[in-house]
C-alpha cells in the first residue's frame, strides 16, 4: 500500500488502484488500532523489561500508524483527483456536444447560403423552422452546460489547493470554449430572426425599394435646379423641368403612400421585437426617402422662384422703363439742356396743360414704382446671385426714377401747385353742376304731381313717382361725389403754398354752400315723393283687387262644364284652360295679398287709406272663398297639366339655348377655325397703309394722286398688278416691314376688294386708309395742328369715336403727336392730340380683333348666362313637379325632365371649352400679330446674330460631325446582341477607332465650347440683350452649350456602350483565357514567375498585348476571337502586362463579406454543401465564374485559403446581395522581426526555417487558421548546478517537451548506509546518507536474490561521494525512492523569474541540455489565447513557412508606397554613385515594382510613379530606421 501511495505522488492512479490499496490498507489500520490497544493494557500491568519492550513495541506501533494515515490522505487525495476528472471529462463532452449541436445549425440554414436570397415561400418557412429547432436545441445544450460549468467551479473550490487551480484552469477553459459557441450562436440566432423578419416583410422591403427608385427618378429630374448654370437656363426648360420634376414627385409620393400603407400594416401584425426593430429601419429607410423627396420639392420650388423672379425682372423692367421715359420728358420739360444750361437758363417754363397732365403722369408713375419697388424687393431675397443682381440693379432704378419725380415736382412747385389748385377748382365746379342739373331733372319729374290734380291716374302717378325717386337718386349720388372731392382736394390743397391754398380754399367753400342748399331741397322733396308714392300704391292695390276679381269669375267661367250633372267628360284643353286659369288667379290672389300685406305698414296715420284696406280685404276674402270651391274640381285634371306644361316650357327653352350655343360657336370660327387670319391679314393692311401714308406725306401726295400712280391711270388695281407691285414695294419704299409672303399678299387683295369684283376700286384703295380712334381721356378738338394757336371745335369725352384718313403729325413745339380726324357721332372735324408730351394717351386705335373679340365675348357670355338661366329654370321645374305631388304623371314627367337637364350640362361645357379655345386662340393670335409686326426688325437683328452665331455654329457642326463619325463606328458593335456580340471578331479594332475618335471629338468639343464662351461675352449688355434678336442669339449660344454638352454626353453614351459590350467581351472570355492559363500552369508544374518570363521578351518587363494572344489562341479549349483576347489583355493591364498584374490575373481572390455555402457541384439544386464559408474567409479562384441563368447566379469554384477546402461558391444572390467581394492577394509586411516555422505547429528552434526582419514583404499561401493551444507546464525550481533560482518550461503549447521528471535522482527516506561494493557481504561502510539526502543513480537497480535486497550504485548530489546504497531491504523496508521533486532538462529553456513564459526581460539564464532542476514550486499549467498561423513566402528570397499572424507581428501590405519624406529616385537599387532619375515630392504614390531589397541596411523598392509613370529605386528605410515611404 505504502508502495502504491507512493507512486500515486507521481501520478492519478486509477479506481482499481484506489480499490486495492484501501483493501490492504484498511485491514492494517484495523490490526495497528488493535495492537495499540492491546500494548496500553498490557503496559499498565507491565514493568521492567516488558515495559521498555512494549513501549518500544508501542512506537513502532505508532510509526505504522501515522504511514497508515499518511496513506488514507493520499487515497483522499487520489480519490479528489478522480473525481475531478471523471467531472472534467463530463464538462468537455458537453461542451463538445454543444459544438456539434452548433453544426446541425449550420446545416438547418444552408439553403439560406447558396445565393438566392428570397427563398420560395414554403422552402424558406421549412428553413426557417428547422433552423428554429436547432438554434433551441442548441441553446439548451448550452444553458446545461453552463449550468454544470457553474456548478462544479464552485465545487472545485473544495478541493485541494493545487487540485483546486488546475481543475479551475481546465473548467474556466471549458467555460470560454462554450461562450464561443453561445456566441455563434446568438449570432445563428440573430441571423435566423432576421430571415424570418425579412421574409414576413419582403412586400415591404419591395415598395420602400419602389419608392426610392421613383425618388431616385424624381430627383434626377429635379438636379437643373441645383445646377452651377442654373441662372443661364431659359424659362422654358425650366417650366419643363418643373413639370418632368412635378410629374416624377407624383409619382413618388403615390408610391410613397403606397409604401406607408403597407408598412403601416405589417406594423399592426409585428409582435416579436425583431420584426419591430427591422420595421424600425425600414421606417428609417422611408423617412430617409422622404427627405430626399422634400429635398427635391425645395429645390422644385427653387427653380419655380427662379421663373417668377424672371419674369418679374421682365415685367417690372417695362413698367420702370415706362415711368423712366415720362421722367424723362417731364425732367427736359423743367430742367435746361446742355445749350439751354450754356446760355444761362435755371429751368423750363412748361405750360399750365403741360403742367397738369405731367403731374397727373408722375403722380401714377409714383404708384407704379412703389408697386413695382415691394414686388422687386420680394423676390430678391431667395433669388439666386445673378437674378438678385440685376433685381438690386431695378430696385436702385425705382428709387432714381422716384428721386427725380421728387425733383420735377419740386422744381415746378409753385406752378403746379397753382395749376393743380385751379384744376380741383375746375373739377369741384363740374361737380357742383352736376348737382344742379340733377336738381333741374327733380323739378321736371315733380311736375305731373303740381299740376293742380290731387289724384292722377294710376299709371301716370306710378311713372312720375318712379323718375322722383331715380332723380333724387342720383341728385344725392352727386352730392356724395362733390362732398368726397371737395374733401380730399380741399386736404391736399391745405400742403399747397398759401396763395394756392387761400384761393382754391374760399372757391371749395362757396360751392360747398351750394351742394348744401341742394341737399336741403332734396331732403324735402324725397319726403313728399314718399308720402305720393303710398297715394299710388294705394290706387294699384284697388287695380290688383279688380284684376283678382276677374281672374276669379274667369275661373268661374272655365269651371262651369264642369260643375253639371250627367254631362259627358271635357277635353284635356277644356280641363288645361281650367287648372290653368285656378293658377293664373291663386298666382294673382298672392301678389295681391303680399301688395296689401305691405300697405298695411304705410297706411299707418292715414284713415282713408286704412278704409280702403278693410274694402279691398273683405272683398280678397270673398275671391278666397270661391277660389277655394273651385279648386277641388281642378284638382283632377292639375297632375297632367303640370307634367305638360312642365314640359313643354323646358323643350321651348332648351331649343332656345341651342340656338344661344350655336350662335356662339359660329361668331367664334373666324378666331378658332381660320385661326384668325384675317386679322393677320388686316394688320398686314395696316402697316401697308402706314407705309404709303410716310410715302405720301414726303412726296405731299393725296389718296387720288397716289391710287393713279398705283393703278398706273387705270379705273383700278387688278390682283396681279397688285401682288407685282407688293412684291417691288418694300425696296421701293425703303420699307423692310411690308415684305410680305405671296400668300399673304393675295390675301390682302381679297380683303381690299370688298365688292369682289376682281379688282381694287378707289374708294377701296382709299378706304384703306381709314382709321378709327377711341378717346380713352377727355380732350379738346382744334381746328389747327398748332395748339396755341388753334380754336377749340369741341370737348371730346371718353368713349366718343373719332376716324380719319390720315396719319399722325408731331408738334415739334411741344413734342407732341396729334391727328386730323372727324368726330362719328357728330361730324365734327378738326386735329386731337394723341399723346400728350409727357406720354398720356388720349386716343387709342381701334383694333378689328379687339373689337371681335369684345363681341364674341359678349356673345359667349351671352350664351352662358342663358344655359346657366336654363339650369335655373329645370331646377325651379323640378321641384314644382315635386311640390305637384307624387302622381305617377308627375314621376314621369320628372324622369323626362332629368334627361332633358343632362343637355344643359352638356351645353355648359361646350361653351366652357369654347372660352379656353378662345382665350388660347386670342393669345396665340397676338402672339402672331406681334411676330408678324416686328419679323422686319428681328431678320435685321437677326442679320447681326447670325454673324456672332455663325462661328460657333460651324464648330458645333463639327462636333456634331465628329458625333456621327464616332456613332457609325459604334453601331458595328454597340447594337450587337449578347450572342452576336461574343461572337464579333474585331472589337478591339473598334474600341481603339471608338476612342481614337473620342479623342478628336473632345478637341472639338473643347475649341467649340471656348468660342461659344467667347461669343456670350461679346453679346451686347444691358436692356439690347434683353429682348430680341439678341436675346435669342443668347438663348442659342446657351441652347449650343447645353448642347454641346449633351452631344459629348452622347458621344460618352456612344463610347460607353462600346466599352461596355467589350467588357462584356471580356467579362465573358476572361474566365477562359485565365482558366486555360491556370491549366497549363497546373499542368506543367510551373511557378508564375517562370510563366511570365516564357511569355515576356529578353529585356522587357511587361508582356505585349501580341505575346499574350499568340500564347493564348495556341492554348486547348479557348473559344476566342484574337482580337477578344487582345482585349482581355488590356483589361489585365493596358500597354503589357507586368507581374504583379499577372499574377493577380492568374491568382484571383475573393474575401467572403457574408457567410455563405460551399457545395460539391455547380448546380445550387443539386449540390450538396460542404461547409460553410465564414465572413472574411478568402477564396482562391479556380474555375469561372459562371451564370447559373435559371437561378440568376453567378458562381465560381475556389479554394479556401483557411483550411484548403474547394467547392462552389455564389458570388452574388439573385437579388444582388454580395457575397464575395474581389480582393487583390493578400501580402503582409513585417512590422518588426517575426519568425518563421516549418511547420504550423511550432517546433521549436529545430523547426524554424529563418527570422523574418521588418518591412520583409509576405505573400500568403493558406490561412489564416485560427490555432487553440493546450496548456503548457511551468516549474519553478533551483538549478542543481549553480543554485540558480526561476521558472522554466517542462512542456510548451504546441507539445514540445523541455524538461521532464528525473528517475535517476533518488531520496532517502530512512537512514541508509553508502558503501564501496555491490556485495553486501564483503562491502565497506563509506559513510551514513540522512534522510532526504539525494543522490543520483550511476548503475542499477540490481537485486541481490540470497540476501533479498535491493541495490543501486549513487553519486551523492552533497560531496559527489560514489558508493553502493540499499533502496529496499529483506524484509521490504523502503531506504530510498525516486524524487518526485526534481526535473531534467532535455533542450535549452530559459529559466525566468515571472511564471509567464511570454514575459520579456526577466530572463535569469538559459538552462542547458542535461541540467538537472530542484523543484520549488509546481509543475504549474499556463494557458495560451488561441492565435492566427499563416502560411506565407518571402519576396525577397522565397522563403515559405508559417507565422503568427497579430497586430504586433505584421500588417495588411499594397504595392502602393505613399512619400512622407522628400526622397531622390535613382536608376540602380545600390545608393552608392546611382543616378538620380527625379525627385519624389512628399504625398505623391508609387507603384512597386521590383523589392524590397536591402541596399547595405538600407531597404529599397523600385517604383513607377503615378503623377508621370517614372521609374526608378527608392528608399523606403533608411540605414538609421527612419521611413520614408509607407504602404
Amino acid at each position: 500500500a505504502s508502495m502504491m501511495s507512493s507512486a500515486a505522488e507521481h501520478g492519478q492512479m486509477s479506481e482499481e488502484e484506489i480499490a486495492s490499496v484501501e483493501k490492504v490498507a484498511q485491514p492494517a489500520k484495523i490490526a495497528i488500532e488493535v495492537a495499540l490497544r492491546t500494548i496500553d493494557q498490557r503496559g499498565r500491568a507491565a514493568d521492567g523489561a516488558m515495559k521498555d519492550e512494549l513501549e518500544a513495541m508501542k512506537a513502532k506501533a505508532s510509526g505504522f500508524k501515522k504511514t497508515v494515515d499518511a496513506i488514507a490522505a493520499t487515497l483522499r487525495k487520489q480519490r479528489e483527483g478522480l473525481t475531478a476528472r471523471e467531472m472534467l471529462q463530463t464538462a468537455a463532452s458537453m461542451v463538445e456536444a454543444a459544438g456539434e449541436s452548433l453544426k446541425a445549425c449550420q446545416e438547418a440554414e444552408m439553403p439560406f447560403l447558396k445565393g438566392i436570397e428570397i427563398l420560395p415561400a414554403e422552402e424558406s418557412s421549412s428553413a426557417i423552422k428547422e433552423s428554429e429547432a436547432a438554434a433551441a436545441k442548441t441553446e439548451r445544450m448550452v444553458n446545461d452546460a453552463r449550468t454544470y460549468l457553474r456548478s462544479k467551479l464552485a465545487e472545485a473550490k473544495k478541493y485541494t489547493k493545487e487540485l483546486a487551480t488546475s481543475v479551475t484552469e481546465e473548467l474556466t477553459a471549458h467555460q470560454t470554449r462554450l461562450e464561443a459557441t453561445n456566441k455563434k450562436l446568438a449570432a445563428f440566432k440573430k441571423e435566423t430572426t432576421e430571415r424570418k423578419t425579412s421574409a414576413m416583410l419582403a412586400e415591404v422591403v419591395e415598395a420602400v425599394t419602389g419608392t426610392e427608385k421613383k425618388v431616385e427618378v424624381a430627383t434626377k429630374a429635379a438636379e437643373i435646379f441645383t445646377s452651377d448654370t442654373l441662372e443661364s437656363v431659359s424659362i422654358e426648360d425650366l417650366k419643363e423641368a418643373i413639370e418632368k420634376t412635378g410629374a416624377a414627385e407624383k409619382e413618388a409620393s403615390s408610391a410613397m403612400l403606397e409604401a406607408r400603407k403597407v408598412y403601416s400594416t405589417k406594423q399592426k401584425e409585428a409582435k416579436s421585437q425583431d420584426a419591430v426593430a427591422a420595421l424600425g429601419k425600414l421606417q428609417g429607410r422611408i423617412n430617409e426617402v422622404q427627405a430626399a423627396l422634400a429635398k427635391t420639392k425645395r429645390a422644385a420650388a427653387s427653380g419655380d422662384k427662379l421663373i417668377k423672379g424672371k419674369e418679374v425682372l421682365a415685367e417690372e423692367d417695362a413698367k420702370i422703363k415706362q415711368v423712366e421715359d415720362e421722367v424723362k420728358k417731364a425732367v427736359r420739360k423743367v430742367k435746361p439742356d446742355e445749350e439751354q444750361a450754356a446760355l444761362g437758363i435755371e429751368s423750363g417754363k412748361p405750360s399750365d396743360e403741360e403742367v397738369e397732365t405731367m403731374t397727373t403722369q408722375l403722380t401714377r408713375g409714383q404708384k407704379t414704382l412703389k408697386s413695382s419697388s415691394r414686388t422687386v424687393e420680394a423676390h430678391i431675397a431667395g433669388a439666386p446671385p445673378t437674378l438678385k443682381a440685376l433685381l438690386q440693379k431695378l430696385a436702385d432704378r425705382c428709387k432714381a426714377a422716384l428721386a427725380e419725380i421728387a425733383d420735377v415736382l419740386s422744381l415746378t412747385k409753385d406752378q403746379r401747385e397753382r395749376v393743380m389748385s385751379e384744376a380741383y377748382v375746375r373739377e369741384a365746379t363740374a361737380k357742383c353742376k352736376e348737382v344742379e342739373a340733377g336738381m333741374e331733372k327733380v323739378d321736371e319729374a315733380e311736375l305731373p304731381f303740381i299740376k293742380g290734380m290731387e289724384v292722377l291716374p294710376l299709371q301716370e302717378a306710378t311713372s312720375a313717382t318712379k323718375a322722383s325717386e331715380e332723380a333724387a337718386a342720383a341728385v344725392q349720388s352727386a352730392i356724395a361725389a362733390a362732398r368726397t372731392l371737395i374733401a380730399s382736394k380741399n386736404l391736399e390743397v391745405k400742403q399747397y403754398g398759401e396763395a394756392a391754398a387761400k384761393s382754391a380754399g374760399e372757391e371749395f367753400a362757396k360751392l360747398t354752400e351750394r351742394i348744401n342748399a341742394a341737399a336741403s331741397r332734396i331732403a324735402t322733396f324725397r319726403k313728399e315723393t314718399e308720402s305720393r308714392k303710398k297715394t299710388a300704391m294705394m290706387q294699384e292695390a284697388g287695380v290688383k283687387m279688380t284684376n283678382v276679381e276677374d281672374e276669379v269669375k274667369k275661373l268661374n267661367e272655365a269651371a262651369e262644364p264642369f260643375t253639371k250633372e250627367g254631362e259627358k267628360e271635357e277635353s284635356d284643353e277644356a280641363a288645361d284652360k281650367l287648372v290653368s286659369q285656378l293658377k293664373a288667379a291663386q298666382e294673382a290672389i298672392e301678389q295681391t295679398k303680399q301688395f296689401l300685406s305691405a300697405r298695411h305698414r304705410d297706411a299707418q296715420g292715414n284713415e282713408a287709406h286704412k278704409e280702403t284696406l278693410k274694402e279691398l280685404t273683405k272683398r280678397m276674402n270673398e275671391a278666397q272663398a270661391s277660389v277655394a270651391k273651385l279648386k277641388k274640381i281642378a284638382a283632377v285634371y292639375e297632375a297632367k297639366f303640370v307634367a305638360r306644361k312642365v314640359i313643354a316650357e323646358a323643350e321651348e327653352k332648351l331649343a332656345a339655348m341651342d340656338e344661344e350655343v350655336k350662335k356662339a360657336k359660329e361668331a367664334a370660327v373666324p378666331l378658332i377655325e381660320e385661326q384668325g387670319e384675317r386679322f393677320l391679314v388686316a394688320a398686314s393692311i395696316r402697316t401697308l397703309a402706314q407705309a404709303w401714308r410716310d410715302h405720301m406725306k414726303a412726296k405731299e401726295l393725296t389718296h387720288e394722286a397716289l391710287f393713279a400712280e398705283v393703278a398706273k391711270g387705270a379705273d383700278g388695281i387688278t390682283k396681279e398688278a397688285f401682288v407685282a407691285l407688293m412684291e417691288r414695294l418694300p425696296e421701293a419704299l425703303q420699307r423692310e416691314e411690308i415684305a410680305f409672303s405671296e400668300a399673304r399678299r393675295e390675301a390682302m387683295f381679297k380683303q381690299i376688294d370688298a365688292d369682289a369684283d376682281g379688282k381694287i376700286s378707289k374708294d377701296e384703295f382709299k378706304a384703306m386708309f381709314k382709321q378709327r380712334f377711341t378717346v380713352v381721356k377727355e380732350i379738346t378738338l382744334t381746328d389747327s395742328l398748332d395748339v396755341a394757336k388753334g380754336k377749340a371745335v369741341a370737348k371730346l369725352e371718353g368713349g366718343e369715336v373719332l376716324e380719319t384718313f390720315h396719319g399722325g403729325q408731331k408738334e415739334e413745339a411741344r413734342d407732341m403727336l396729334r391727328i386730323e380726324c372727324t368726330v362719328v357721332d357728330t361730324g365734327a372735324t378738326g386735329f386731337v392730340t394723341m399723346q400728350g408730351s409727357s406720354g398720356t394717351t388720349f386716343v387709342e386705335l381701334q383694333s378689328p380683333l379687339a373689337g371681335f373679340i369684345s363681341e364674341l365675348n359678349k356673345t359667349v357670355d351671352a350664351a352662358l348666362k342663358f344655359v346657366q338661366k336654363t339650369n335655373t329654370l329645370f331646377s325651379n321645374k323640378m321641384q314644382e313637379l315635386n311640390a305637384a305631388g307624387r302622381d305617377e304623371v308627375l314621376k314621369k314627367a320628372s324622369s323626362e325632365l332629368t334627361k332633358l337637364k343632362a343637355r344643359v350640362t352638356t351645353a355648359n361645357s361646350e361653351l366652357q371649352k369654347l372660352k379656353s379655345k378662345i382665350a388660347e386662340g386670342k393669345a396665340e393670335l397676338a402672339k402672331k400679330e406681334k411676330k408678324e409686326a416686328n419679323a422686319h426688325i428681328e431678320a435685321k437683328e437677326r442679320k447681326q446674330a447670325d454673324v456672332i452665331l455663325a462661328p460657333a455654329a460651324a464648330k458645333c457642326e463639327g462636333v456634331e460631325a465628329c458625333l456621327a463619325k464616332l456613332e457609325e463606328a459604334t453601331k458595328t458593335l454597340a447594337a450587337l446582341a449578347k450572342d452576336e456580340a461574343d461572337a464579333f471578331a474585331t472589337p478591339l479594332s473598334v474600341k481603339l477607332e471608338v476612342e481614337k475618335l473620342m479623342d478628336e471629338l473632345s478637341k472639338h468639343f473643347t475649341v467649340a465650347k471656348d468660342i461659344v464662351q467667347a461669343a456670350v461675352a461679346d453679346l451686347p449688355k444691358g436692356a439690347e440683350a434683353q429682348q430680341g434678336a439678341m436675346l435669342l442669339a443668347k438663348r442659342e449660344l446657351l441652347r449650343m452649350s447645353g448642347k454641346l454638352e449633351g452631344l459629348k454626353k452622347k458621344a460618352q453614351r456612344s463610347v460607353e456602350a462600346v466599352r461596355a459590350k467589350c467588357q462584356a467581351i471580356v467579362d465573358a472570355k476572361r474566365p477562359l483565357v485565365s482558366n486555360a492559363m491556370r491549366a497549363e500552369l497546373l499542368s506543367k508544374d510551373l511557378t508564375i514567375e517562370r510563366y511570365f518570363l516564357q511569355l515576356v521578351r529578353p529585356g522587357d518587363d511587361k508582356i505585349s498585348r501580341e505575346a499574350f494572344t499568340k500564347h493564348v489562341e495556341a492554348l486547348p479549349g479557348v473559344a476566342c476571337q484574337s482580337e477578344q483576347i487582345g482585349l482581355v489583355c488590356d483589361s489585365i493591364e493596358a500597354g503589357g502586362i507586368g507581374r504583379r498584374r499577372f499574377q493577380a490575373f492568374l491568382q484571383q481572390y475573393f474575401k467572403v463579406v457574408r457567410g455563405i455555402a460551399i457545395t460539391d457541384v455547380f448546380e445550387v439544386s443539386t449540390g450538396k454543401t460542404l461547409r460553410k464559408a465564414d465572413a472574411d474567409e478568402i477564396i482562391e479562384l479556380l474555375e469561372g465564374p459562371r451564370e447559373d441563368e435559371k437561378l440568376g447566379l453567378k458562381r465560381i469554384r475556389g479554394k479556401s485559403l483557411l483550411d484548403g477546402q474547394t467547392g462552389w461558391i455564389s458570388l452574388k444572390g439573385n437579388q444582388g446581395t454580395p457575397f464575395l467581394q474581389a480582393v487583390e492577394k493578400p501580402y503582409y509586411a513585417c512590422k518588426a522581426e517575426v519568425t518563421m516555422d516549418k511547420a504550423f505547429m511550432s517546433e521549436g528552434e529545430a523547426g524554424v526555417v529563418r527570422t523574418l526582419k521588418k518591412d520583409e514583404v509576405l505573400e500568403l499561401l493558406e490561412g489564416p487558421k485560427k490555432i487553440n493551444y493546450e496548456p503548457g507546464v511551468r516549474v519553478k525550481g533551483k538549478a542543481i548546478g549553480d543554485g540558480a533560482i526561476g521558472w522554466f518550461t517542462a512542456k510548451d503549447k504546441n507539445g514540445v517537451v523541455f524538461a521532464e521528471a528525473d528517475s535517476k535522482y533518488f531520496s532517502c527516506v530512512a537512514s541508509v548506509a553508502i558503501t564501496d561494493d555491490l556485495d553486501i557481504k564483503n562491502c565497506k561502510v563509506l559513510r551514513k546518507l540522512a534522510v532526504n539526502e539525494l543522490f543520483t543513480v550511476e548503475e542499477g537497480p540490481i537485486e541481490e536474490k540470497d540476501a533479498g535486497i535491493t541495490r543501486v550504485k549513487g553519486k551523492c548530489v552533497k560531496d559527489e561521494l560514489i558508493g553502493w546504497v540499499t533502496v529496499k531491504g529483506n524484509a521490504g523496508t523502503k531506504y530510498a525512492e525516486p524524487s518526485s521533486k526534481h526535473f531534467c532538462v532535455l533542450q535549452d529553456v530559459p529559466l525566468t523569474k515571472l511564471f509567464p513564459s511570454a514575459a520579456s526581460g526577466d530572463e535569469v539564464r538559459v538552462l542547458a541540455k542535461g541540467e538537472a532542476m530542484q523543484v520549488i514550486e509546481g509543475p504549474k499549467q499556463e494557458t495560451f489565447k488561441p492565435e492566427n498561423r499563416v502560411m506565407v513566402k518571402a519576396l525577397s528570397d522565397g522563403a515559405t513557412g508559417w507565422i503568427t499572424q497579430s497586430d504586433k507581428t505584421c500588417r495588411p501590405w499594397t504595392p502602393f508606397y505613399k512619400c512622407k519624406a522628400a526622397s531622390p529616385m535613382h536608376k540602380t537599387l545600390t545608393v552608392e554613385g546611382a543616378e538620380v532619375v527625379r525627385e519624389v515630392a512628399v504625398g505623391e504614390v508609387l507603384e512597386m515594382l521590383e523589392g524590397p531589397s536591402e541596399d547595405g541596411k538600407v531597404l529599397r523598392i523600385k517604383g513607377k510613379a503615378e503623377k508621370d509613370g517614372e521609374v526608378g529605386w527608392v528608399t523606403v528605410r533608411d540605414g538609421d530606421g527612419k521611413t520614408l515611404f509607407v504602404s
